[in-house]
């Protein structure tokens, strides 16, 4: 009898131990993938503030910014592993540091689309009236338009591309499927719930382009109607300058709105503190 006691005791105290190390076991992975949650909401974060720098940016007094943003967003994601996580790393928190330098490349290559090409439309070299009659330049000013084009299609759906781009990279690595599901709610809870699509108009953005794609063409088709001095147009053409006039007039009504429009990409929702 002694002997049977004495074997359900140790089988007792072996089931207490199992449960213990297996309760230990489930808080240590819990505690990672809320660590592996964090620093992905924090890699999703910087690359969103990096937007709202150059989101505020005036692009005839600083052309180069999103080439600055590039280097400082990359150096800032580069160190979030070493300020979130104190300990060894673990299989989870290695895919998502991979997954925190994709998204964050993908940041850099989406803003370089966005805003780069209005570095290039800021420029003398888009408005200098001593190159409209070269079809060189004419070339250059369609590639930039083109380049505007792209720019605001990407900005568009800049909030759609990320949520895409996080769920596809989530989907790539080895989690659970539990694991995915709180990954991203918790990058949603973290960053993304406080952010919205601005009022960023793309309709505004073609007319305008529209618009100074037609200007630049019929500068460059007429070379023989009217001449440049010291920057100012003379034009034989009475004709040709009524249609330069009127063109020249929406376009320069419209500059500050086109501009504008890229100030308000993503904009941080008004939440509405409860009720006392």
């Amino acid at each position: 009898m002694k002997k049977v006691l004495a074997v359900i005791a140790v089988l007792v105290a072996a089931v207490i131990i199992g449960l213990y190390g297996l309760n230990h076991y489930r808080k240590i992975q819990k505690q990672q993938l809320e660590l592996t949650s964090h620093l992905l909401a924090s890699c999703v974060n910087q690359g969103i503030l990096s937007l709202f720098r150059l989101q505020a940016n005036d692009w005839n007094k600083n052309p180069e910014l999103y080439l600055q943003q590039q280097r400082s967003l990359t150096e800032t994601v580069e160190a979030l592993p070493q300020k979130i996580l104190d300990g060894k790393p673990f299989k989870e928190w290695e895919y998502a540091v991979d997954i925190c330098n994709k998204l964050t490349g993908n940041s850099n290559l989406q803003h370089i689309t966005i805003f780069r090409p209005l570095a290039d439309l800021a420029s003398f070299e888009m408005s200098d009236a001593a190159t409209f009659k070269s079809r060189k330049s004419l070339r250059k000013r369609k590639k930039t338009i083109g380049a505007l084009r792209e720019s605001a299609q990407a900005a568009d759906r800049y909030l759609k591309d990320l949520r895409s781009d996080i769920n596809t990279q989530v989907q790539i690595y080895g989690f659970s499927a539990e694991e995915k599901e709180f990954i991203k709610k918790q990058i949603n809870a973290e960053v993304l719930d406080y952010y919205q699509q601005g009022n960023f108009s793309l309709n505004t953005l073609n007319v305008y382009l529209e618009r100074l794609s037609s200007f630049y063409k019929l500068m460059a088709e007429n070379p023989k109607a009217y001449t440049v001095r010291s920057g100012s147009l003379y034009f034989y053409d009475r004709e040709l300058r009524g249609k330069v006039e009127g063109l020249n007039r929406v376009i320069l009504q419209g500059e500050n709105a086109f501009f504008a429009n890229y100030t308000q990409i993503l904009i941080r929702k008004q939440i509405s503190s409860p009720e006392l």
